[in-house]
């Protein structure tokens, strides 16, 4: 009977082992993934485009960022700016086509967007690339 129990403690401690590591790999795979799955997102190429088109560009990363290299024209808004509300400087350009981007496409870009969305500016989409993505395509940043 010993050995009975003993396999069956054994079997209840790989099954916990199993839910906990599938847990953890849920969690993982799904924390960024579909947060934001209703954000628009588009490439360097086509960011690009839009902003050869007179689109507003939004920088959503902090000022020192910012300052450190932007893309022309951009505006800086940090993304705990936009999280306290729309400020007063874009509250005009609700209908205008907008470019928001941040480090990595993946940081704080989509959340920006997704504010901007919900408030209003059905036009915002995300460069999912980031300034990264857009300096390493070889395209001009603004650099103090």
């Amino acid at each position: 009977m010993n050995r009975s129990l003993s396999v069956t403690r054994d079997q209840r401690w790989q099954l916990s082992l199993f839910v906990l590591l599938a847990l953890i790999i849920f969690s993982f795979g799904h924390h960024q993934t579909h947060r934001f799955d209703d954000v628009n997102e588009i490439s360097v190429s086509e960011a690009k485009s839009l902003i050869d088109g007179g689109a507003l560009i939004i920088d959503v990363r902090p000022t020192d960022k910012y300052n450190a290299r932007h893309l022309d024209g951009a505006i800086s808004i940090p993304l705990t700016l936009l999280q306290a509300g729309i400020p007063s400087i874009i509250a005009h350009a609700k209908d205008l086509k907008i470019v928001v981007y941040c480090t990595d496409g993946i940081t704080t870009g989509p959340e920006g967007t997704q504010i901007l969305n919900h408030a209003g500016f059905k036009q915002a989409v995300n460069m999912k690339a980031g300034i990264g993505g857009w300096a390493d395509s070889g395209l001009p940043v603004i650099k103090k």
